[in-house]
């Protein structure tokens, strides 16, 4: 009886590890289901060593400030640093940007268009008074407007926002830019440390390996 007893005990325990393991499992894959979708943008190789996550809002300042840094690093480690971009609305004038986006992903030209709308951010998105209409500053680009204003339509776009706004509330990011280094989040938003992180990265054995 003695030898039963202990013998479930020891059953119980394991059982037990077993769900903690497994409970968190489950965890870190809704978490790495939360930061990349099969609908997010990607810039650089997909199968590069380091993985950067950023929720971005076209019409947020500091997105605009930080994207310099964040180009020189990746142009800094070719080939070894892959940029997922996932979209916040938090402007008025965000979605319009984003439904733009979306629209120059089916042209081939999603990075040339992000950078030419923040480039000229303050002309379409002033902050206290109205801007241009973005429009006028995507002629600027070599999109093919025509086309690009008919796929800006897109049902699927509000969607894609919809599921990112959910993904940056399950994440914590509350505001942008929101960046994640191999699912690490930057707590402070400075490009010294968003470097560190990535060279941290870079140079870690199980990257070596």
């Amino acid at each position: 009886m003695k030898k039963t007893l202990i013998g479930l005990g020891v059953m119980l325990v394991v059982a037990v590890i077993a769900a903690t393991f497994l409970l968190q499992a489950d965890k870190n894959s809704d978490s790495d289901t939360n930061l990349i979708r099969a609908h997010s943008p990607i810039i650089g190789p997909q199968d590069a060593p380091v993985t950067l996550v950023e929720f971005i809002d076209p019409a947020c300042e500091a997105c605009r400030a930080m994207y310099p840094y964040v180009k020189q690093i990746i142009s800094e480690n070719p080939n070894k640093i892959k940029l997922v971009i996932r979209y916040v609305d938090f402007h008025k004038q965000s979605k319009q940007a984003i439904q733009i986006l979306e629209a120059s992903r089916k042209q081939g030209k999603f990075a040339e268009t992000l950078e030419l709308m923040l480039a000229f951010q303050p002309v379409w998105a002033p902050h206290g008074h109205e801007g241009v209409d973005l429009w006028e500053v995507m002629i600027r680009g070599d999109l093919n407007l025509d086309q690009a204003k008919i796929d800006a339509k897109a049902e699927t776009i509000d969607a894609v926002i919809t599921q990112d706004e959910k993904d940056r509330i399950a994440l914590g990011v509350q505001k942008t830019p929101g960046f994640f280094v191999n699912g690490q989040i930057l707590k402070i938003m400075h490009p010294d440390v968003l470097r560190e992180m990535i060279e941290e990265q870079l140079n870690s054995g199980k990257l070596q390996d």
